[in-house]
């Protein structure tokens, strides 16, 4: 028997990803239930937390009163959900502005971090050192 060799990632996004951690609502036939966007792209993200939703629902992701997205659930896996967004971002799009911004603050918390560990690390290093 032949067996069919399927790519595992045939679902992924092929755009550049940002990482991000933001909280958002996520809205689906009336009922609001709240969300944290973990990842996205120009054409859409990834949410953590997220329940009772199917795969193919509609939905629309508030991040403030003022600014939302409209997508669908492209896969679920637990509490964790795929958005594929209803329209691409653009670089003129407050939204794409607003999670610009929210990955640059991600990045800027990462680097400092990793700097803090790198000094403890270089102070346990001098100790050893001297002793």
């Amino acid at each position: 028997m032949k067996r069919l060799l399927v790519p595992g990632q045939f679902l992924r996004r092929k755009d550049v990803r940002r990482r991000i951690d933001c909280p958002a609502a996520v809205e689906c036939r009336g009922i609001s239930r709240t969300a944290k966007v973990v990842d996205f792209s120009m054409t859409g993200l990834r949410l953590d937390g997220l329940t009772g939703l199917v795969t193919g629902d509609r939905i629309t992701i508030l991040f403030t009163p003022d600014l939302s997205i409209d997508g669908s659930i492209a896969w679920l896996v637990w509490h964790k959900a795929g958005v594929r967004f209803v329209d691409p971002l653009t670089e003129t799009d407050p939204v794409c502005a607003y999670l610009l911004r929210e990955a640059a603050l991600f990045e800027h918390a990462r680097v400092r971090v990793i700097a803090a560990l790198a000094q403890q690390e270089a102070i346990k290093a001098a100790g050893t050192d001297s002793a």
